[in-house]
This record gives C-alpha cells, structure tokens and sequence, in this order.
C-alpha cells in the first residue's frame, strides 16, 4: 500500500510537469502567430489556439531566439560533418520540424525524450499531420523496445524518464547513436523540476557519456527576492515545484556545477544580457515594434530570472551566445547597508500599481487610478483614495462618470501649495492615451467624520445659456479666460437669477444643488463634487490652453517656481506610436496656459518612466528608460531661469533604475526602489546634492507572507526622516499578479545619521 502511495504521488507530479507542456506550446504558437518567430508548425500541436499577452509573448520570444542562435551555430560549426541533436524533455516542441524544413538538418540525426504518456500524445498528434509526416522518413522496422515510440531515418521519439539514465543510454543504443559524434543536448525548462542529485546526474552523464558534447540549458534562477519567491509559489502552486532552484540559484552557481561535472567550459547569461547584448538592435526594434507593449518592469525582471547556459566537452573557437564584446557585471551590486522599512498597521490597505500618489493638502494623500483588484477580478481602477497620514486610514471614493477619465494609469499627480492638485495624462490602454487634465481640491469645511460612505454631491456641466454673461464677470475681474474657463460658482449664480430657465434638481441624500439642463452647447468643464469622512472632494476638468503637449504616459511632472509664479513641469514620457519624448512644458494653473520650454545644454535625452523634482530654481531628473529600453542611472539638472540642461557628474555607487520613487530631504535626493537590468533588484539610493556622491542600500530580505515589489510605486515625505510608500507591483509573467499591501515607512533616519 506505500509503495503503491510513493508510485501514485510520483504520477501525479509527472502529469503536473507535463502540464506545463501543454500550456507552454499555446504560448509558444501564439508567439510565433504573431510575428516574433516563424514556426509554422507548432499550430499542430495545439488544440486550441489562444493570443497570449504581450509579455507572454517576449518572455518565449527570447526563448526561442537564445535557441535558434544555439542550433545554427553548432549545425554551421559542423557543416558537412555528421552530428546529433537530443532535446531531453521534448514535450511538444517542433524544433525538428523547423530544422528539417529550413533545411538545416543535413547529416544530422534528431533524438527527442521525454515521459512515456507524453511521447505517445505527441506520436498520435504527428501520424494525424500531413505536413509533419511528409517531412519524416519512417523506418520499415521499428527497433524492439518499448521506450522507442518511433524510429525514421533521422529521427527518433522515446519514452524515458530522464531518472533512468541506463534506460536512455540503451535505447538511445538501440537507435543507433554514436557517442563519439558530435552531438548538442538541450533542454527547456525540464531540469528544474527534478532533484538536484537527479539533474546533476544528467549533467555528468552527458559529460562522461559523448566525446565532442555540447549542453544547451534554459532555466529560472534567483530564486531569493521578491519576484523569485512569488515565482516559485506559483509553480508550487499548480504541482510543479522549482526543486533545483535553491540548490543552484545563481549564474555562477550553475557555471560551477557544468565545470564540476566534467564539462571543459561554460558560457551563462541571464536573459536580460542575452536581449541588450547578444541580439542586434534592428532585431530588438523590429519585436518593440510588432505590438503595443507597456509591461517594461515585468518584462526585465522575468529576464533577470531565466538564464540561457552553453557547455562545452571541447572548447569552441569562439563564444557561442555573442561574438559582440561585453562586461556584464554578474557581481552582486555594491551597497552600504540595508534600507529601513517599516509596516504601517492599517485596515484600509492600498493594493495598485500603476497609480499616481502626492500630498494634495497637510495631512492628506490622495491615490488615483491604477491597476488593482475589485470584487476578485485585475482591472483599471477608477476610484480614488484619500488616506489620512496620521492614522493611516484610507477612504476609497467610488467615482461615477463616463465623461470624466478617471481610469487612467502611468499618469502624474502633482500638488500645489494651495491644496488643488493636478491629475495630468496617462493612459487607459497603450492604444487609448488620457486626453483630460483633472484637478481636484479637498474641502474640509464640508467634514463629516460620522459617514464611512461617500457621495455624488453634484455634477455640473455649466451651461451655454450663461457664456455671455459668464465672459462679462471675468472680464470685470480681469481674468485673461475664456468660456471655456467658466467658474461653476459663477454660473450657479447667474442660472438661479434666471427665472425663466430650466432648471433640475438633483437630490443625493441631505444635499440639494442645481444643475443646468442645456448641455449641448456647453465649452465649459465637467465638475462633480463627493463626500467622505475628510471633508468634500471637488473634481473638475481643466480646459487647457495655450501649447498643450501631446498625450503621454510615463512622463514625470512636479510643482515648481517660476519667477514667483508656481507652475508645473512636465518632462518626457511615451506616446501612442511608442515614441519616446524629450520635451518639457510648463502649466500656469492661474490660466491653465500651457507653454512648451526652449531648453539647451545637456540634454538629457528620450526617455520615460522617470521622475522630476524640484530644488531651488532647478528641476532635477532621475533614471528612466531611453529610447532603447535600457535603464539609465544618471542625474540632470535643469535650470529654469535659463532653460539650460546640465548632468551632473555622480560619485560613488547609484545603480541604473526606472519605475522609482524620488524626494529631495536634507539636500539628499532620494531614490526608492525602481527596476534595471541586474540582480538583485535596486534598493534605496542616497544622493547628496552638495557633494554630488552617491551611496546604494540593498532591500530587506523579504518576508514571504508579505512580499513587497518596490516598483511602480508612489511616494510621499511624511516628516524629514519618513517616507511613506503606497502601491506598487506588477503582472508577474505568467505566474499572476502581484499588489503590495501598503502603506509601509522608509524610516531615512538611522541612514541619515550614518552618512552625517
């Protein structure tokens, strides 16, 4: 009966693993359907066919690229020459298939192995495919053994558990393969899920085993931050736990295992340096271009967790993955310490990303769009929450209105001096870009601390009935606005001293306001009004004048002083057609005139998902992503008296990074987590502004049962030693989606005291 429980558990786990096979060649086919490879026969596989989502699509694109780079180089290396190929844990690859077609198998014998169940779907999906039987050539006598499911000319399909190394030995045997032949082994994701003793012992047999051997490997790694510890909870999850990650969770560490086990050399790299380093750039632009793609941070810190390794019995004449040269830094990033964080006890908790933060009046912070979940389902979210900083409760305001763009993300939220705070573009997918400027002001007069719900008070579109006269009170206030700036209190007025004009009343629990039913005509801007236990938010769209900038997101904004006049910045971002801007403008919000800035010097360059800030006449930026893709780490300065650009010339260790927080306390800048293309994942990084010297702070170990991703986040300074941190996370991959529970603190102080 124990045996029998051992053999039942072990087949489970086998058909768990399997699984993933069938899953993976969707996605596989779906990434080929859509241009990023062309494999025209993995849709025979698949029973099916589903479009997979765009990251899905890059994470199998350079998949399948780093092995396409592999086949070629060792089919030309040994050109004219005979040669095997043995993909261990085939699944339902049809990597021969594509070889065989673009006739690039000449001389060369194809060996596929995999679980027995397995290999007999595949037989019987084969045998119904006239495209795949026309390019075999069957053999008339099937060699005796059951773990041989079919035997041609130059290719072979068997049954093994890759546990069974004598089992595979003598079967390939019986397929006629000779060690002594040049001959490349690979696998997909296959050895991951076996024992370390069990997949070592497949490296070393391989080693021992063929004379001229080459070992192709694709697999997860670093399994010990944040996105590797939500990573394997997922394949937990779903009965196909990552047993070899621990045992050998770095680059290094499965370099060293390769050359321990008989292998002369290893060249490893992880995805991220195959992408930017190992594939020509026209080939990156062409896969940037072939669909709209706003999932950057996923995306790069997917390839941080996979690495593509090349083992070598004989040394090549030359590196396999890339002949471009290149210094990746595979060290552990330097840092000075850990950074603080500390947990905020809250009932209320902040679950988004993609969202805008800011202080839009003392003691309040106000949280806007976003990607979140509602009622169990991932959505973009359109409420927004105002949390108070002392006690850390957070009210969501479910905001009702299909004229007005609440639910946008990757949008700024900028507050000014006067409360008012700005909501500025963003989008609500990559091809729908927020076009409305929101601004919205907090009332506390209104308080009505006893209501936990919240509440339409009023929507009023001004009427057209009240342009003329609306046009006469401005001027006798001498405001240089049009009718399309027309002031709601104003109209109010006017509309009620009309007795003869209709009017309807709508009556939203104690509350009683008149609204205007002539709409059509009407230029001026949408406003609502909601209740909540802070006081009465007030919500209007701002028509915007003068040299608007073109919809963006991505783009980074901050409230600055102009000639004694508070203005806003706004720098960079991206647009519909995926251009990467470097322009910057500024909003005067006393005319809501917009006016693009002759800017010179230093310039820093396309670029988004960065941050602005504002210090003493100067806008400083930090990070981002250029026009390539590739994280930045340097700090410009700009110069608004002057409009010139200066980058500043940055000491000591500051990691690249984008998708980051950022404040100025103390003459320090103050950058907070963010992405880039290294591992682990940046901390905290110290700026001082007077010595231009940076200092790096690595992550807390994280906390399994509370995991925090720190990047589209947002931030807030309560005090000069606290900084209060709300949202962040991200659509992991395929292994679902991830939202920090927030708030938390960075307590700044004890590393302010260390560096004075």
């Amino acid at each position: 009966m124990e045996e029998q429980s051992r053999k039942s558990s072990k087949s489970r786990r086998e058909t768990s693993v399997q699984g993933t096979n069938d899953s993976s060649i969707v996605s596989k086919c779906s990434t080929s359907t859509c241009g990023y490879f062309d494999d025209q026969f993995l849709h025979h596989f698949v029973a099916k066919r589903n479009r997979r989502a765009p990251l899905i699509h890059r994470g199998y694109y350079i998949r399948a690229m780093a092995f396409d780079k592999i086949f070629r180089r060792f089919l030309t290396d040994h050109s004219g020459n005979k040669k095997q190929i043995i993909s261990l844990g085939c699944g339902f690859d049809s990597t021969y298939f594509r070889l065989k077609a673009a006739n690039l198998l000449q001389d060369a014998v194809f060996f596929e192995v995999d679980f027995p169940d397995l290999v007999k779907r595949k037989h019987k999906i084969m045998e119904c495919k006239e495209a795949l039987m026309n390019l075999m050539e069957k053999r008339d006598k099937l060699p005796s053994s059951p773990h041989i499911e079919m035997s041609c000319e130059d290719y072979f399909l068997l049954g093994v558990d890759l546990t069974q190394l004598n089992t595979l030995e003598a079967a390939l045997k019986m397929c006629g393969i000779d060690f002594d032949t040049p001959t490349l082994l690979f696998s997909e994701c296959v050895m991951t899920y076996m024992t370390r003793r069990c997949s070592t012992d497949v490296v070393k047999w391989a080693a021992e085993t063929f004379e001229d051997a080459t070992f192709a490997m694709y697999e997860q790694m670093n399994p010990e931050d944040a996105f590797g510890l939500f990573m394997q909870r997922h394949f937990h999850s779903i009965g196909s736990p990552l047993k070899c990650i621990n045992a050998f969770p770095t680059l290094d560490s499965q370099k060293q295992r390769f050359l321990k086990s008989g292998w002369t050399s290893c060249e490893v790299e992880d995805m991220n340096t195959f992408y930017y380093h190992c594939l020509p750039l026209s080939e990156r632009i062409r896969v940037e271009n072939l669909e709209a793609f706003d999932e950057y941070e996923e995306l790069n810190l997917k390839y941080s967790h996979y690495f593509i390794l090349v083992a070598f019995t004989k040394c090549p004449a030359s590196e396999f993955l890339t002949q471009e040269p290149h210094s990746p830094d595979k060290t552990v990033p330097v840092t000075s310490g850990v950074a603080h964080i500390e947990k905020v006890p809250a009932t209320n908790t902040i679950r988004r990303f993609g969202h805008a933060s800011s202080q839009m009046t003392e003691g309040y912070v106000m949280t806007t769009g976003g990607f979140g979940e509602v009622d169990g389902r991932h959505q973009r979210l359109t409420d927004i929450t105002l949390t108070d900083m002392n006690t850390m409760e957070s009210h969501h305001l479910h905001t009702v209105s299909s004229d007005i763009q609440y639910s946008r993300m990757h949008h700024m939220s900028v507050s000014l001096s006067n409360g008012s705070t700005y909501l500025i573009a963003g989008r609500q997918s990559p091809y729908f870009l927020c076009s409305q400027m929101l601004k919205i002001d907090l009332d506390h007069k209104d308080r009505t601390s006893n209501s936990n719900a919240d509440h339409i008070v009023t929507d009023v579109p001004p009427c057209s009935k009240c342009n003329d006269e609306i046009i006469k009170e401005c001027d006798k206030d001498k405001e240089a606005i049009s009718t399309q700036l027309c002031n709601v209190q104003i109209c109010d007025s006017l509309c009620a001293k009309e007795s003869d004009h209709n009017k309807s009343v709508e009556v939203n629990d104690k509350y009683k306001n008149s609204v205007c039913k002539e709409q059509s005509n009407c230029q001026s801007s949408f406003i609502q009004h909601y209740s909540c236990p802070f006081g009465t938010l007030r919500i209007e769209v701002v028509n915007q004048l003068g040299d608007l900038p073109c919809d963006r997101w991505r783009h980074a904004a901050t409230a600055v002083c102009v000639d004694g006049v508070e203005k806003i910045f706004l720098h960079g971002g991206k647009r519909k057609n995926d251009e990467i801007l470097d322009d910057a403008y500024l909003f005067d919000p006393s005319s809501n005139h917009w006016s693009r800035m002759p800017c010179r010097g230093a310039s820093p360059g396309p670029r988004h998902s960065h941050s602005a800030l504002y210090k003493e006449g100067c806008v400083i930026l930090t990070g981002g992503l250029d026009d390539t893709q590739t994280p930045l780490r340097d700090v410009h300065c700009l110069d608004l008296a002057t409009g010139v650009w200066e980058r500043l010339d940055i000491s000591g260790t500051l990691h690249a990074r984008y998708s980051h927080s950022a404040h100025i306390v103390k003459d320090r800048l103050v950058l907070i987590g963010g992405v880039h293309l290294s591992h682990p994942p940046p901390g905290m990084a110290i700026v001082d502004l007077v010595t231009r010297s940076a200092v790096e702070y690595a992550l807390p170990t994280p906390d399994n049962s509370n995991l925090l991703m720190l990047h589209r986040i947002m931030s807030v300074p309560v005090d000069s030693d606290r900084i209060l941190v709300l949202g962040g996370g991200g659509n992991c991959f395929s292994f679902g989606t991830h939202l920090n529970h927030t708030p938390f603190i960075v307590n700044l102080a004890s590393t302010f005291d260390n560096l004075d």
